[in-house]
Parts: C-alpha cells; sequence; structure tokens
C-alpha cells in the first residue's frame, strides 16, 4: 500500500475520476432504501457524496490525506457530511454484520492481500446487505483508459466471486463499455460488475 503514491496522484489532478458518483454505483444505490453504508478506497468522495445527497450513513476509507481533504471540503460545500477515516485498509477493523451496503468501486488491492481484505469486509455486512462492484477486468491492459498495470491487480470473474462465497449473484458483468470520469477514467474500459446479496 503507497499513500505517497495516491497523495500525489490527487495532487496533480484535483477530481481525478470526477464529481459525479460512479454510473453502476448509483444505478444501484438508488433503488435500495438508506441505511449505512461501507466504501473502501474512497478516493475524493464522489460516491459517498452521492450516497449521503440520498440520506445514507457512510463510512468511507482511503489511505490518501488529500483525497478525504478534497471530498470533506466537497461535503461542507454542499451541506454533507460523512465518516472518512485516512488509513491502511489492511488495518482497518470493520465492526462485524454493521452494514447495509458495501461499494468496492475501483478498489484494486495487491493479489497477497485481496482475498484476506474483501472477506473482512464482505463480514462487516448484514445478512441480506447489497456488495456493489466495478473494477477492472484483465483484459483492460489493452485499454488506456485507467487501471493498474500489474495484471494480478486486475479482476477475473470466476476468481472474484470464489472469493465472496456467501453471496446471491443478481446480476454479474464482464465486457467493454466506455469511461467518462473525471481524467482518469476516460475511454473504452474492461470492466467487472457484480450485484449480490448476502445470504450468511
Amino acid at each position: 500500500m503507497n499513500p505517497d503514491f495516491w497523495n500525489e496522484k490527487f495532487l496533480a489532478a484535483t477530481n481525478l475520476y470526477g464529481v459525479e458518483p460512479n454510473t453502476y454505483f448509483k444505478d444501484k444505490i438508488d433503488q435500495l432504501s438508506p441505511g449505512k453504508l461501507l466504501l473502501p478506497g474512497e478516493g475524493e468522495g464522489r460516491n459517498a457524496l452521492y450516497a449521503a445527497s440520498c440520506g445514507w450513513s457512510i463510512e468511507a476509507i482511503d489511505q490518501s490525506e488529500v483525497a478525504k481533504n478534497t471530498a470533506l471540503s466537497h461535503a461542507k460545500k454542499f451541506g454533507l457530511s460523512f465518516n472518512y477515516h485516512v488509513c491502511d485498509i489492511q488495518k482497518f477493523i470493520p465492526e462485524i454484520a454493521c452494514y447495509d451496503a458495501l461499494g468496492l468501486i475501483y478498489f484494486h488491492l495487491p493479489k497477497d492481500i485481496i482475498e484476506t481484505v474483501y472477506t473482512k469486509l464482505a463480514k462487516s455486512l448484514k445478512t441480506g446487505g447489497k456488495l456493489i462492484v466495478e473494477g477492472f477486468g484483465k483484459n483492460q491492459l489493452q485499454y488506456t483508459s485507467g487501471g493498474p498495470k500489474n495484471i494480478d491487480m486486475l479482476y477475473e470473474l470466476k476468481n472474484l466471486k470464489s472469493m465472496l462465497p456467501n453471496f446471491y449473484w443478481e446480476e454479474e458483468f464482464d465486457g467493454i463499455i466506455e469511461l467518462n470520469e473525471g481524467t482518469g477514467h476516460v475511454g473504452k474500459a474492461h470492466v467487472i460488475r457484480l450485484l449480490g446479496i448476502k445470504i450468511s
């Protein structure tokens, strides 16, 4: 995990991934009744800001202090609030069965920690809670629209689902979309999307 890397990226381009929420996240959160929402890797707060405007109580996490400051500045501007923790996700200990929804939006992690972290985060969801995932698939290396350059940090649908066994998958997508999120995600992209409900 490298907070300096992300601090430098967010200093170089404020609103790197735009100010609007991720399209898939927005579509799914709009279908849910507001409750408690966990958003790891939340960056500059675009998804947290939208969810807060819909009445959700939010815990946002990121390793970038710069991103947090931008997120809270936007929140103050719009009269919104949410909790924002700056920490290494490996050190974050969420309460078990606490959240009604969990959003993993472009929350890519190194191969050696992803399963442990995702398992921990999944345990923080209540039974019946919703999991919303969008991230880059392994064919993203063919495109220039963003994402990790390390193939081990990119998603493969079957493997991703195997890390999260206690879910009923309501939606699955593995294909090419057109991204238009700030300057950081622009153009054709290979993405994986999952919408799941926790069953145990």
